[in-house]
């Protein structure tokens, strides 16, 4: 009984040194900064004045996030890039699903030309993206000069379109991502539904509003929640594109939150913004999980 004892304490103490290297990890790059930057969101402290240098202020870094303009245009701006991006992403990497879905020539490469850009690194790819966007030489402009537009957008330039072509970025790093996953959930749908729907008379649209909408709704409900939280997340392709500008067009919460602690150094600041952020975020996808439980048929 002993002996059994000791084996069974060996084997836990061999198991528990496996995941020892990983649970070190997430203490000191996970747990350690969260919980440190709630602490600091109630301090007034500047980075170079050492941890002597802080001063406990209580809730005021957030009634300051609250009245701050440029939080209000991060906040608002974010808004608008779930609005701009999202819908239009699910729609765009469904139909093009669809089409890739059927026996077509070149299937694979293009398959493979959809995913190429989110494999990308997101720098590379956005000096790419800013170079045929580019106002006055890119070939974007100068195509769609070539085809009558008289004053072709300022894109990255113009304070008018400048989000907007950040929300166009985003779409095209991220739809071939989507498009794999939904690749995925129409293979799932077996074919007999459409054979019997043919039977009854359905033409291609019905089939595909009445069959494949459904079937593959908790595939796009997952990307929805993705696709949300991801163009929250917002960051490098503002940072290298435009950098907020022109103005503050393009500022949004996680640029805010980058300016206020590592150029203006108010880390206090700048981990209140983070938290109200991380609440705003989670009380959106709680919408949407409740609310998924209305469309979402599960099979």
């Amino acid at each position: 009984m002993a002996s059994r004892r000791k084996l069974s304490l060996r084997e836990n103490a061999v198991g528990y040194s496996f995941i020892l290297p990983a649970f070190i990890g997430f203490l000191a790059f996970m747990a350690y900064p969260l919980f440190n930057s709630l602490y600091l969101s109630f301090m007034d402290w500047n980075m170079f004045k050492g941890a002597s240098g802080s001063t406990f202020i209580g809730l005021q870094n957030y009634a300051d996030a609250i009245d701050n303009e440029y939080f209000r245009i991060g906040l608002m701006n974010n808004l608008l890039l779930v609005v701009m991006a999202v819908p239009l992403l699910l729609i765009l990497s469904l139909v093009i699903a669809i089409q890739l879905n059927a026996r077509i020539l070149g299937r694979g490469l293009l398959r493979a030309m959809y995913f190429v850009p989110y494999i990308t690194t997101i720098t590379a790819a956005a000096l790419v993206f800013s170079a045929l966007f580019q106002p006055e030489f890119g070939p974007v402009n100068y195509v769609l000069q070539a085809l009558g537009v008289d004053s072709p957008p300022g894109w990255v330039m113009s304070v008018k379109w400048a989000l907007p072509t950040i929300a166009l970025f985003w779409i095209w790093k991220h739809l071939g991502y989507c498009i794999v996953i939904y690749l995925a959930g129409l293979q799932g749908i077996s074919s007999t539904y459409y054979e019997a729907a043919s039977i009854d008379g359905a033409n291609k649209l019905q089939q595909f509003f009445r069959i494949t909408v459904p079937m593959i709704s908790p595939t796009t409900f997952f990307l929805m929640i993705t696709s949300v939280i991801s163009s929250f997340q917002i960051f490098a392709e503002v940072m290298v594109m435009t950098q907020g500008g022109p103005g503050t067009a393009s500022v949004t919460m996680v640029y805010h939150i980058y300016d206020t602690a590592f150029k203006q150094y108010n880390m206090g600041y700048a981990s209140a913004v983070s938290w109200i952020f991380f609440v705003l975020v989670v009380i959106v996808t709680m919408v949407q999980w409740y609310g998924q439980k209305k469309w979402v048929k599960y099979a």
